[in-house]
C-alpha cells in the first residue's frame, strides 16, 4: 500500500492565510452583489414605496421667503461725522443680525402687528382666550420660531427669511412681517441712539464751558502768586550759578593739591623718617636739627675709633643724638599737622561752595517749577477751550440727525403667495427612499457575503484549507442517484461528465508507477454528495475501460443500495461478521459495468469491527484484482469509521457542498485526518449552481471554478 506524502492541512491553511491576508477580492464582492440583485432591489423598492405612502399621508406644508440685504452704504446729507455709525459687515455682525431676526422681541412686535387671535387661529386651529396673555404670546413666539428659518445666502450680505406653515397666506405675511419689523426696529434703535447721544453731548458742552472758565481763572491767579514768591528771574540765578561753579572748580583743585601733598609727606615720614621729611619741605628748624644730628654722628664716629661704647664721651654724644632725634620727630609731626589743617580748610571751602551751589540750584528749580506749573495751567486752559469748541461743533452737527437716519438693510425680495406646497414631496422622498434602500440593501448584501461561513469558490477553499481543489461539480437534475448516473452514461460529455473525467484522470495519474489505487471519498456531514461523487467516479472509470470495484463502506446509513435497488445475498456486513467470504460478498451491476461491495442493510455492529489489521490485507487483495477500488466512506464528523478507512486508502477525496458545508466543519474534518497522520489528495466542490455562480462571480465561473 502506497501513502501520499502531503503537508499538514493546518500548516497549509496557516501558510495560505499568511499569503492571502491582505488580499481583497473586489471582483468577487461585486459579483456577490450582482448575485443578490433581487434582494437589493426588493429592499430599495420597498423603502421607496414606504416613504412615498407615508409622505403622501402627511399634511401639506407651505413655504414663503423674503430676502433682506445688509447694506452699509449711506448717503451723506451733511458734511459731518455721523453720531450713529453704520454696520461693519463682518461675519460676526452678520450672524448677530440674523439672531436679531429670530429674537423673541422682534417676533413679539410682529405678533402685536398681526394680532394674537388671528395667529392662534392659523397656528393652533383656534384662539385660546382662557390662557394668560403672557402664555399666549410665549406659545405663539415658540410656534413661529419653530417654523422660521433665517439663513445667509452663500458669502453674500443677503439674508433669506423662510417661514413654513399650513396656511399659504399666513406664511407670506409672516415672512414679510419679519423683514419689515426688523427694518422698523433697526431704524427706531438708530434714532433712539442718536437722541441719547445728542442729549449726552449737550451735557458735555455745558461741563466743558464751566471747565474753561475755571482753567482761565487758575492761570491768572498763578501768575500773581509767582511774582510775589520768586522775586527774580531765572536768568539772574543762572549767572550767579555760573560764577559759583567756577569758584568751586578752583577750590576743588586746591583741595586736591593739598591732599596730594599731605599724602606724600606722610609717606616720606613713614618711609624715610624726619630726616627725609626735612629734605622734602622747606623748614629752617628741620634743616638745623638735621644738621645737628649729622654733626653729632660724625663726632661719635671719631671717638668710636679710639674708645668703646662705654666711654663717657660717647655716652654723652649718644644722649645728644637722642635728644636731637626727638626734636626732629616733634617738628616733623608739627609740619604734618600744618599740612592736615590746610587740607581741612580746603575741604571746608569746597563744601561751602557746593552748599551755595545747591541752594542756588534749588532756587532755580523752584523758579522753573513755577514756570512749568504756569505752562501746565495754560495748556489745560487751552485744552479745555479746544474741547469746548469741539463739543459745541459736534452738538450743532448732531442736532436733527435723528431725522436723517436710515436702516442698514433693505428688502430686496418680498415673499409671495405660494402656489404649491413645499412639503411633503412624495416623489422626492420616493427617490431618496430608493437610494436609501439600495444603500441598505448593498450593505446587508456585503454583510451577508463577508460573514458567510460556507465555500463558493475554488480560491476560497484553497486559501482557507491549503488543499488543492481537484474539481467543481455542477448541480445535476435527478430524483435519486440512479437517474444521475444514468444521465452520465447517456451523456458522458456533459459539464458534469467532463468534471468527473477531469477528477478521474487526476486521481489515476497519481497512481502511475505505484500500482492500482484505493480511492476514499468522504465528507464532513451527510448529504454533501460524496456517494454521488463516488458512483460517478466509478462509472467514468468503467467507461474508460478500467475494472472498478465500488465499496459501500457506510454501514450505518447507506443510500446506494436503496437508490440502485441492489439486493445481494451477502454484503459487506456479512463479510465483516464472517458470514461470507469476500468473493461471495461482491456483486456485479450489469447496467453500470462495475462490481459492488454493497452495504445492503444498516449494521452498526459490523461498523464497530472495522480495523486496519484486516482492512489492509483486504485492500491489497482487491488491488490485485481491480484497477481502481473506490470506497464510499461515512461522514467524518458523524462517525469514526472514515478515519479507520482512511488508513488503508491511497488517495482521499474530500467532498464539500457548494454554499452549504460550513468552513469550520471542513477544517475540523481535515484536522481529524491530520490527527491520524493522513492528508487528503484534494477537495471536490460539489453541487455548484452555475447560474448563481456566474452572476455572483463573473462569466466563465462555472467552467473555471
Amino acid at each position: 500500500m502506497t501513502t501520499l506524502d502531503v503537508q499538514s492541512p493546518m500548516t497549509k491553511r496557516a501558510t495560505a492565510r499568511l499569503e492571502d491576508a491582505d488580499r481583497v477580492d473586489v471582483r468577487g464582492l461585486l459579483g456577490a452583489l450582482a448575485g443578490r440583485h433581487l434582494f437589493i432591489g426588493a429592499i430599495a423598492i420597498g423603502t421607496a414605496a414606504l416613504l412615498y405612502v407615508v409622505t403622501g399621508l402627511l399634511p401639506s406644508t407651505w413655504s414663503a421667503d423674503a430676502k433682506v440685504m445688509l447694506d452699509a452704504r449711506h448717503v451723506s446729507v451733511v458734511p459731518s461725522e455721523e453720531v450713529m455709525q453704520s454696520l461693519d459687515l463682518s461675519e460676526p455682525v452678520i450672524l448677530s443680525e440674523m439672531a436679531v431676526m429670530r429674537s423673541n422681541i422682534l417676533i413679539g412686535n410682529l405678533i402685536d402687528k398681526i394680532g394674537v387671535e388671528l395667529l392662534e387661529t392659523a397656528l393652533f386651529d383656534g384662539p385660546r382666550p382662557e390662557d394668560t396673555m403672557e402664555s399666549r404670546m410665549s406659545s405663539l413666539t415658540w410656534a413661529i420660531r419653530r417654523d422660521l428659518n433665517v439663513r445667509r445666502e452663500g458669502e453674500s450680505y443677503v439674508v433669506a427669511i423662510d417661514f413654513k406653515g399650513r396656511d399659504p397666506g399666513l406664511v407670506a405675511a409672516i415672512a414679510n412681517g419679519i423683514a419689515d419689523t426688523y427694518l422698523e426696529m433697526q431704524l427706531a434703535n438708530r434714532r433712539e441712539s442718536v437722541r441719547q447721544a445728542t442729549t449726552w453731548i449737550e451735557e458735555q458742552v455745558e461741563d466743558a464751558r464751566i471747565a474753561v472758565e475755571r482753567a482761565e481763572a487758575a492761570v491768572a491767579a498763578y501768575k500773581t502768586e509767582r511774582l510775589a514768591r520768586d522775586g527774580g528771574s531765572v536768568e539772574t540765578a543762572n549767572q550767579q550759578l555760573a560764577n559759583l561753579t567756577g569758584q568751586l572748580v578752583t577750590a576743588r583743585a586746591e583741595r586736591v593739591a593739598a591732599e596730594a601733598e599731605f599724602d606724600q609727606l606722610k609717606t616720606i615720614l613713614v618711609e624715610q623718617g624726619a630726616a627725609g621729611l626735612a629734605k622734602a619741605v622747606t623748614s629752617p628748624v628741620l634743616e638745623r636739627l638735621a644738621q645737628d644730628r649729622l654733626d653729632l654722628q660724625r663726632e661719635d664716629g671719631e671717638w668710636a675709633g679710639s674708645f668703646g661704647t662705654e666711654h663717657p664721651q660717647r655716652q654723652r654724644i649718644r644722649g645728644e643724638i637722642e635728644r636731637v632725634e626727638a626734636q626732629l620727630a616733634t617738628e616733623a609731626q608739627r609740619v604734618i599737622d600744618l599740612r592736615r589743617n590746610a587740607v581741612d580748610v580746603a575741604r571746608l571751602r569746597e563744601a561751602s561752595m557746593v552748599e551755595g551751589i545747591h541752594e542756588l540750584e534749588n532756587r532755580i528749580a523752584g523758579i522753573s517749577e513755577n514756570s512749568l506749573g504756569l505752562r501746565q495751567l495754560e495748556r489745560e486752559a487751552s485744552a479745555a477751550r479746544q474741547n469746548y469748541e469741539t463739543l459745541l461743533a459736534r452738538f450743532s452737527a448732531a442736532s436733527g440727525q435723528d431725522r436723517l437716519q436710515r436702516p442698514d438693510a433693505r428688502i430686496i425680495e418680498r415673499a409671495t403667495y405660494p402656489e404649491v406646497p413645499s412639503a411633503p414631496r412624495p416623489k422626492l422622498m420616493a427617490a431618496f427612499g430608493l437610494m436609501l434602500g439600495g444603500t441598505v440593501g448593498i450593505g446587508l448584501a456585503l454583510f451577508f457575503e463577508m460573514t458567510r461561513t460556507t465555500f463558493r469558490t475554488r480560491r476560497e477553499i484553497e486559501a482557507e484549507t491549503g488543499v488543492k481543489v481537484l474539481a467543481t461539480l455542477p448541480k445535476v437534475v435527478g430524483s435519486n442517484l440512479q437517474e444521475v448516473i444514468a444521465g452520465l452514461r447517456w451523456n458522458p460529455n456533459s459539464m458534469f461528465g467532463e468534471r468527473i473525467r477531469q477528477l478521474r484522470t487526476f486521481l489515476l495519474m497519481q497512481g502511475r508507477g505505484g500500482g492500482n489505487r484505493v480511492i476514499l471519498v468522504t465528507s464532513s456531514y451527510p448529504d454533501e454528495g460524496k456517494s454521488m461523487t463516488a458512483m460517478a467516479l466509478a462509472e467514468m472509470a468503467a467507461l474508460a475501460g478500467k475494472s472498478v470495484l465500488l465499496v459501500d463502506a457506510d454501514l450505518r446509513r447507506s443510500r446506494l443500495a436503496r437508490d440502485f435497488g441492489w439486493a445481494p445475498e451477502y454484503d459487506l456486513a456479512d463479510f465483516i461478521l464472517e458470514r461470507a467470504d469476500l468473493a461471495e460478498s461482491i456483486m456485479t451491476d450489469e447496467d453500470l459495468g462495475i462490481n459492488v461491495l454493497a452495504a445492503a442493510h444498516p449494521c452498526p455492529e459490523a461498523a464497530d469491527d472495522l480495523a486496519t489489521d484486516w482492512l489492509a490485507p483486504m485492500m491489497d487483495e482487491l488491488k490485485r484484482v481491480y484497477d481502481v477500488v473506490i470506497v464510499d466512506s461515512p461522514p467524518l464528523l458523524k462517525v469514526s469509521d472514515g478515519l479507520v478507512l482512511a488508513q488503508v486508502a491511497d488517495s482521499i477525496v474530500y467532498v464539500v457542498r457548494w454554499d452549504a458545508t460550513p468552513r469550520a466543519a471542513v477544517a475540523e474534518g481535515l484536522d481529524a485526518l491530520a490527527g491520524v497522520g493522513r492528508g487528503v489528495t484534494g477537495i471536490v466542490l460539489n453541487q455548484v449552481d452555475p447560474k448563481t455562480a456566474e452572476k455572483a462571480y463573473g462569466e466563465g465561473y462555472a467552467a473555471h471554478a
